[in-house]
């Protein structure tokens, strides 16, 4: 194959890496463990909050936080800096392939390095991550030049290249614990293949790598084991989960490509046979899977977060690996065949996939309503973090954030009459709840707020539920003749949005449409907005009596001429345009002034 084929093929992996990676990439929420990363950058001291409540090195956090301080902290901007690291994992792949193979002639063939990038193109578990604000593309990436430049080492030992190996080394253990696995598969090697000053080296600088990573080792890392590890998502180590691991990075076709993994293990040349001898690429790639695998198993049933699929996406490299040497030992054309099947299912088909929670959604049912001054209580054990990054996002940090479950773990002493000094500073909270644990809402009931408002949004068969509490004033607005009472009301001229709060001491047997509307200091209309109470989802034949019902009105036109208006309510019928007028008779209720300021 020539070069420039070469090149306009791996140009084309590349494509397609970078649109599988990209495509949807703010489809869905952030989910809980990006809320985790979120918590962690946002800290104002990232050591100190990773040593308190994580369970994972700094670097990959210290390099996000650079990455937003250049391209903002959008979703849209965090997870492109995880597909970035995956799109560069892809290109690595040519340059591993080389230098694994480079002993094995069999192996050097030139469609080995294409076949490698393309099954690791394929591979969705590499999809899902690019796609995730978290270390793993980064880990990847740096344990593939760790492989890179820990064999070119071997071959040629300079200073360069010690350091070449060391500084990717040392950074994936900075970026996540299990990249340990990959240096002691390199030591396995060095013990076993390597001979001479090679191996005392090799040795050396593995030791030297490790002292490298001490500091953090005993000084942080050593009492992270102490922290809490967050949901228990590890998979339980047995048959069943191994098989879910095999059909997660081999795919649904996952019979087909264990077997081309296998056969990646032998060379079969033609008119020569199969061909099977314990060899030093083979040996780290067959150790690179099954160690990673076998030990996280292991360790599992100590730390039963460490088989978390997601943690075990460094095996990909190899995994592709072998299978493009498995696809070397097929005759073409039948391989180009198979290729062609692979990748056309590879792209049909999504074998790893599942719906997170739209904590966007339920974020933002609350922020085109809330107010600088308001307060959102969270209840929604650890999807309070990416809750509150829509929080912050959507309102640009004005609105105050509160969780019930980090009061509860870091600040227990103070917990509750801490959070309830808070809740009672603040007449109107947005309580966000998604869990048995009623505590909120006793709270709320103490501080002497009343449900006002719930939205909430489906997720699955589940409600994700946002309710908006208030305090009332003792003392009425106004109260009309069909015994409508407007309890509160609230003038915003910034927005031009009006609230009401409205009750009924009995059941309304019409649906009443509730108006605001602005006159100018001639009596003129100026702005108006009708509706059934809160946007027509709370009728007033569906209220119970005595509730309060949260009722907003965003004024049209949004921008008057400087001025003083007098803001006015009044409820009719809209079918007939009927008025009820105000208990003293008028057709409506003046009830304040809104100032447009020059």
């Amino acid at each position: 194959m020539s070069k420039s084929a070469q090149i306009a093929i791996l140009t084309l992996i590349l494509l397609l890496a970078a649109a599988t990676r990209i495509l949807h990439i703010t489809q869905q929420s952030l989910w809980i463990d990006e809320g985790i990363t979120y918590f962690n950058i946002s800290s104002p001291d990232l050591i100190r909050t990773l040593a308190q409540t994580d369970v994972h090195p700094p670097l990959y956090f210290a390099l996000l936080q650079g990455w937003i301080a250049l391209a903002g902290g959008s979703v849209l901007s965090m997870r492109m800096f995880s597909a970035f690291f995956g799109i560069l994992g892809v290109a690595l792949m040519v340059p591993l392939a080389r230098v694994i193979n480079r002993e094995q002639t069999w192996f050097r063939h030139d469609s080995i390095p294409i076949l490698a990038a393309l099954m690791l193109m394929l591979s969705d578990p590499d999809v899902v991550l690019a796609q995730d604000v978290r270390m793993y593309t980064l880990r990847s990436v740096l344990v593939i030049l760790s492989v890179i430049f820990y064999l070119r080492w071997t071959r040629h030992m300079t200073a360069w290249r010690a350091l070449l190996w060391v500084v990717p080394s040392v950074a994936m253990l900075y970026t996540q614990y299990q990249s340990a696995y990959i240096l002691v598969v390199q030591g396995l090697h060095a013990l076993l293949f390597l001979r001479g000053n090679v191996r005392r080296n090799a040795i050396g600088l593995l030791a030297l790598i490790g002292v490298l990573f001490l500091p953090w080792a005993l000084g942080v890392a050593v009492e992270q084991r102490n922290n809490d590890f967050g949901i228990q998502a590890a998979l339980a180590s047995n048959w069943t989960t191994f098989v879910q691991i095999l059909q997660k990075y081999l795919s649904s076709q996952w019979g087909l490509m264990l077997a081309l993994l296998l056969l990646g293990t032998v060379m079969l040349i033609p008119g020569r046979g199969l061909r099977w001898r314990p060899s030093g690429p083979t040996f780290i790639l067959v150790t690179w899977l099954v160690f990673t695998v076998g030990i996280s198993f292991i360790l599992n049933l100590a730390y039963p977060v460490v088989l978390a699929p997601h943690r075990l996406l460094l095996i990909s490299p190899a995994i592709a690996l072998l299978i493009a040497r498995g696809l070397r030992n097929i005759r073409s054309p039948e391989r180009l065949v198979l290729v062609g099947a692979i990748v056309v299912f590879g792209l049909a088909v999504v074998d790893d996939y599942y719906p997170k929670e739209p904590w966007d959604q339920m974020a933002a049912s609350a922020t085109q309503y809330s107010r600088p001054d308001d307060l959102a209580l969270l209840e929604l054990y650890r999807g309070d973090n990416p809750v509150t990054y829509y929080l912050d996002w959507n309102t640009q940090h004005t609105l105050e954030v509160e969780s019930l479950r980090k009061w509860r773990e870091y600040t227990p002493d103070q917990f509750p009459q801490g959070l309830i000094d808070i809740l009672d500073a603040h007449d109107s909270v947005w309580f966000f709840h998604w869990s048995p644990d009623p505590t909120g809402f006793e709270m709320l009931a103490q501080t002497g707020h009343v449900q006002t408002a719930l939205l909430t949004t489906q997720h699955v068969g589940n409600a994700l539920d946002v309710y908006r509490f208030d305090r009332l004033p003792y003392v009425p607005v106004t109260t009309y003749e069909n015994g409508m009472t407007l309890r509160k009301l609230a003038i915003y001229p910034d927005g031009l949005r009006v609230d009401l709060w409205w009750s009924a001491p009995q059941a309304l047997t019409n649906d009443y449409t509730t108006s605001v509307f602005l006159l100018d200091a001639s009596g003129q209309l100026v702005a108006q907005h009708d509706s059934f109470p809160f946007e027509n989802r709370r009728p007033t034949t569906g209220w119970q009596p005595g509730e309060v019902v949260y009722d907003p009105h965003d004024l049209q036109p949004k921008a008057l001429p400087t001025g003083e208006y007098t803001v006015a309510v009044q409820v009719y019928t809209y079918q007939d345009g009927v008025r009820v007028p105000t208990e003293d008779g008028a057709e409506w209720a003046v009830v304040g002034t809104l100032i447009v300021p020059g």
